[in-house]
């Protein structure tokens, strides 16, 4: 079967069918960079039969465990929200390319769309530890899924939130919000987006407002997570295709062709 077997510290329901599991993964926390993800297996048996993709949501401080954030939805989150603490999990990864923090860039914008929020808080301990001022852009359907905003807050990000009910911040899309605030004066940005395919075809229309350079976290389903299958494949404007899984999750958000 190959991978890491790491044993679950425990999991709790952060909010309806939100999940926060933590595992003990020393080898895979000393290893993993903000935007890498790993590759999961479910269930012991082979129902569900493809491992599932997560984003690492966090690393503790002590580099011993790795935490991720996931939606319930289907039959392979639902097997593995039943994994208990002293389970093991077999985890493939670290995986895919992470987040280029190099530049010398001075302020990280980051819009979040749902539970695109899961690789940003990695991302935001590593700005904390840099010095980096961090302005947070988040759209979710309603309040109930703005989670985790007093850790984020702790480093001291500036949060913006959107819901398209109405019940908390800006009534509308993350975009909406984005556009109201954009271009913004702030020092030396770099820009960071994370959520469904349609929230980052939208957000890659903003860019040339914006004058600077976004990167993406894609969400995509797999099958191998290692660039075999080319199930994950998506279109570059550069011309054919690159594996979300092998050249990815994180691209130039303006290479990629959403109309392909």
């Amino acid at each position: 079967m190959g991978g890491l077997n790491c044993r679950v510290i425990g999991q709790r329901e952060v909010a309806a069918e939100i999940f926060l599991l933590e595992l003990e993964a020393p080898e895979l926390a000393l290893k993993c960079q903000p935007g890498h993800f790993v590759h999961v297996r479910t269930a012991d048996g082979w129902d569900p039969l493809w491992r599932r993709p997560f984003s690492i949501h966090r690393v503790s401080e002590d580099k011993r465990s790795v935490r991720l954030l996931y939606r319930k939805v289907g039959k392979g989150t639902s097997r593995m929200q039943a994994f208990r603490t002293g389970d093991f999990m077999n985890l493939l990864g670290p995986l895919g390319k992470p987040f280029d923090l190099g530049g010398g860039f001075r302020t990280a914008v980051i819009a979040a769309g749902g539970l695109g929020i899961a690789p940003v808080f990695f991302l935001a301990d590593r700005l904390a530890d840099a010095g980096i001022k961090t302005v947070l852009f988040w759209g979710v359907r309603n309040s109930g899924e703005l989670v985790g905003l007093d850790e984020l807050s702790a480093l001291g990000v500036e949060i913006h939130t959107a819901t398209e009910d109405g019940s908390a911040g800006f009534r509308g899309r993350v975009t909406e919000l984005l556009k109201e605030h954009l271009p913004a004066s702030v020092p030396d940005p770099s820009g960071f987006a994370c959520g469904p395919m349609p929230m980052l075809k939208s957000m890659q229309a903003l860019v040339p407002k914006t004058g600077f350079r976004w990167q993406a976290s894609l969400e995509e389903k797999m099958a191998c997570g290692a660039g075999v299958c080319q199930g994950c494949a998506v279109r570059i404007r550069s011309g054919g295709y690159q594996m979300v899984c092998a050249d990815g999750p994180v691209f130039d958000l303006m290479e990629l062709d959403f109309n392909g």
